[in-house]
């Protein structure tokens, strides 16, 4: 690289970078003086880092005189680097799940063959992953669209850029319980809930609604020790990783709490509106082979790879 360039002209030139990811090839670009204009700087400047661009092998451009100059071709890999998108960091479920690690694998991919490394993160409950994307930590995380939903109500700076398709979160929800006495939930009851996790609360709340039951706030990876432990009566499960002879379980009786598990199911991916380059990142991946990937991951086809 040109030292001398990157250290007088680096922020131009990321700019400028990022400016033709969003050009199409063979349409026309902005004019020198209006890209001058717009980054502040002089036209030499302008010309200086197009031609460092060409010179590359990120762009390549073509003068049509009084028509303009269109770009005819451009490296995307090149420019992410460029344009500091080289990484995208994202943050997602405990992979305590096949679907999880599906997921993470097939994303993981997915961006390396878009010349992008990504970087994962892992964590508890979508609230306090949709808090680290709105406080501009990570480009994005993975909830449920139910979670998603929810949270752009409140927070109208995010959006949901990629949907993985039904089932590609969690299969079910299901209530599990710490006796096979139980049937239903019944008054009295000790309910495991985790604060964090938008469905699983929303859920249990809609499930006990009416019931007089005592709502035990714990992290959700710890309540099938509890519900071993009898030290709570019952829970509401992802039921993906669940042994059905090991654990009492029941199938959601709710209508609602039914309808709603739908929207549980899927996976999507959330960012804030104004995170044009993670975006434009995402935007490269081919749903596709992320979910024949998540899909090669739980038949054991694939292995894990994140």
């Amino acid at each position: 690289m040109n030292e001398r360039l990157l250290s007088k002209k680096g922020m131009i030139l990321q700019k400028i970078a990022e400016s033709f990811l969003f050009i199409e090839v063979d349409h026309r670009i902005p004019k020198i003086g209006d890209l001058a204009s717009m980054n502040g700087v002089g036209r030499g400047t302008i010309q200086t880092v197009l031609k460092y661009l060409e010179e590359s092998g990120s762009i390549r451009l073509q003068a049509k005189g009084h028509l303009g100059t269109f770009l005819r071709y451009k490296n995307t890999p090149q420019l992410l680097k460029f344009c500091g998108m080289e990484r995208l960091t994202g943050i997602m479920p405990l992979p305590y799940s096949k679907k999880y690690e599906g997921l993470a694998s097939g994303l993981s991919s997915e961006c390396q063959a878009q010349g992008m490394e990504l970087s994962i993160a892992f964590m508890r409950g979508a609230k306090l992953r949709l808090q680290e994307v709105v406080q501009g930590r990570y480009d994005f995380a993975i909830v449920s669209r139910f979670s998603a939903n929810e949270a752009m109500k409140e927070h109208p700076e995010l959006s949901t850029l990629l949907s993985f398709g039904s089932y590609s979160y969690v299969s079910k929800h299901a209530v599990i319980f710490s006796d096979r006495k139980y049937k239903s939930f019944e008054d009295g009851m000790k309910i495991g809930i985790d604060p964090f996790s938008t469905d699983q609360q929303v859920l249990i709340k809609e499930e006990t609604k009416n019931k007089n039951v005592q709502y035990i706030e714990l992290n959700y990876m710890h309540l099938l020790r509890h519900i071993q432990a009898k030290t709570i009566d019952a829970t509401i499960w992802n039921m993906d990783e669940v042994d059905n002879e090991r654990y009492h379980t029941m199938q959601l009786s709710s209508p609602l709490a039914k309808k709603m598990g739908e929207y549980m199911g899927e996976a999507v991916c959330v960012a804030r509106n104004d995170n044009k380059k993670g975006a434009y990142g995402l935007s490269l991946v081919h749903l596709e082979k992320v979910k024949q990937i998540q899909e090669m991951v739980q038949t054991g086809d694939h292995l894990p790879k994140y």
